[in-house]
Parts: C-alpha cells; sequence; structure tokens
C-alpha cells in the first residue's frame, strides 16, 4: 500500500491542499477501484 506521505506528496504537488482525512479518503478509494478493475479482469478471463 502506498503510505499516506507519498499520497500527500502526490496530490499536494500543485496549489492544492488536501487534509489527512482527505488524502485517506482518495487513497482509499483507489485501492477500491483497482480492486474492481482486477475482479473484472478475473471475470472476463
Amino acid at each position: 500500500m502506498v503510505s499516506l506521505e507519498v499520497c500527500k506528496k502526490i496530490l499536494n504537488k500543485r496549489n492544492n491542499k488536501y487534509s489527512e482525512e482527505e488524502i485517506k479518503l482518495i487513497r482509499d478509494y483507489l485501492y477500491f477501484l483497482a480492486e474492481l478493475q482486477i475482479e473484472n479482469n478475473n471475470k472476463e478471463n
């Protein structure tokens, strides 16, 4: 899993300022989407 510190560096690269909670929610959501994609790929094969 990507650390919150790495996520923070990526998300706040520009003028964005996300809170720790927002960063955690974004990271969790992206992992959820990745899991759905993996499941979908497994069903197709």
